[in-house]
């Protein structure tokens, strides 16, 4: 019983330090922490990377999927949400779209289908509310 109440407790603090940190004066959003590396392998930035990726494919005029090969840097800030800002590499995959959940994607090595680009996202999120949204996209050829 006294795990949840801490849960809750922690949720609640969360959610207030969140809420406070709207400066009205100037209707800005504070930065309450700075952009700081975090491990590829973090849970959020999976998240993070699944919708970003999901919504570069919607995107895209390619008739195939595209997919993540490489995770190269994934950073973090705290304002009055999660921002990640995450950098890979992608590659286009032998799907096609649309994609159905039945298929094994693999990136192609074959030169004339292979297509390799470099993306940074910048999510910002509330992975707990399972809301996401790409605020910058930007990717070039590798």
């Amino acid at each position: 019983m006294s795990i949840h109440w801490w849960l809750s407790l922690l949720l609640l603090t969360i959610h207030v330090a969140l809420v406070v940190s709207i400066d009205e004066t100037k209707k800005q959003i504070k930065v309450l922490r700075e952009f700081e590396t975090i491990s590829n392998s973090n849970a959020n930035v999976r998240q993070c990377l699944w919708y970003a990726m999901r919504e570069y494919n919607e995107e895209s005029k390619d008739d195939s999927i595209f997919l993540v090969s490489k995770i190269l840097h994934a950073h973090l800030q705290i304002t009055d949400r999660m921002e990640y800002l995450i950098d890979v590499e992608i590659g286009r995959s032998s799907c096609r779209k649309p994609l159905s959940n039945d298929e094994d994607c693999i990136i192609h090595e074959d030169p004339d289908l292979k297509k390799a680009e470099r993306c940074s996202f910048l999510i910002s999120a509330l992975p707990w509310n399972g809301e996401f949204t790409v605020l910058k996209k930007q990717c070039k050829n590798a």
